[in-house]
């Protein structure tokens, strides 16, 4: 049976150079790919269509990650369609029916280390039959945002969870 490794998306400039958030999550999931691959079929399931928010360009941003991943020498065998989402529950269910048609139930979902505890419970209540995996990128101070920037991004992280809670 094939693995899946969903990569959630994060934001891109005006050129399409992806954000270090956005990096990072792509750079955790080599890591996985590489260590799934000694077992499994590993394919790629890259997220993110267009936003005022995340991505104004004329490439849907899972594209960036995909050109982000080949420059970085992954197979171009390896992806399966972009889910061209705009948020995390759009995320999971715009994931999940390419992994329905690519007869996929093993996931194992990147994102950073703040969105993880939210990503899982929409993924999880989108797809309680998939069987999921985990592999969170580490958000550093410094290296990918400023400690202004991870603060805010872990308070959106709180509200979003308690909203989520409400729907799911």
């Amino acid at each position: 049976m094939s693995t899946i490794i969903v990569i959630l998306g994060h934001l891109n400039d005006e050129q399409g150079n992806l954000s270090a958030i956005a990096k990072l999550r792509c750079d955790m999931a080599l890591t996985a790919s590489c260590l799934l691959k000694k077992i499994h079929d590993v394919k790629i399931l890259c997220t993110g269509g267009f936003g005022e928010s995340f991505n104004t360009t004329r490439t849907s941003h899972g594209q960036h990650l995909k050109n982000y991943l080949r420059n970085k020498g992954v197979s171009k065998s390896v992806f399966i369609d972009v889910a061209l989402s705009t948020y995390t529950f759009e995320d999971a269910l715009l994931s999940k029916p390419l992994l329905e048609k690519n007869l996929i139930n093993q996931v194992v979902l990147v994102t950073s280390d703040f969105h993880m505890e939210r990503a899982k419970l929409v993924f999880e209540h989108v797809m309680p039959n998939s069987k999921f995996a985990y592999a969170e990128a580490i958000t550093c101070i410094g290296e990918s945002v400023s400690q202004q920037e991870l603060t805010r991004l872990i308070e959106h992280e709180k509200q979003a969870i308690k909203r989520d809670r409400n729907c799911c």
